[in-house]
C-alpha cells in the first residue's frame, strides 16, 4: 500500500492544485480544482479532477481521489 504526502498547493484565479507524492515511488497525485461559469454568466462552481502521474508523464485522470489512489496502486 502505498503512502501518500501533500507535497505542494497551488492557488490561482483559476482555481487550485494539491499534489500528493507516493512515498518510495515516483508517482504523484494532482488534485486539479477549477473555477466552471453557471451557464446564465453568473458566479462558478467547482469542479475537481485527480491526475495520477508517473514521473512528469500523465497515465490518467479520474473524479474521486480514491480511484486515483486505487490506480496508483495497480501501476505501482
Amino acid at each position: 500500500m502505498i503512502t501518500w504526502m501533500k507535497i505542494g498547493k497551488a492557488v490561482s484565479a483559476e482555481g487550485s492544485t494539491i499534489i500528493y507524492a507516493g512515498l518510495n515511488t515516483n508517482l504523484y497525485i494532482e488534485s486539479r480544482k477549477r473555477h466552471v461559469p453557471h451557464a446564465n454568466g453568473i458566479g462558478t462552481w467547482d469542479h475537481t479532477v485527480y491526475v495520477v502521474l508517473k514521473g512528469e508523464k500523465e497515465l490518467v485522470t479520474k473524479n474521486s481521489l480514491r480511484d486515483a489512489k486505487e490506480y496508483a496502486e495497480e501501476v505501482k
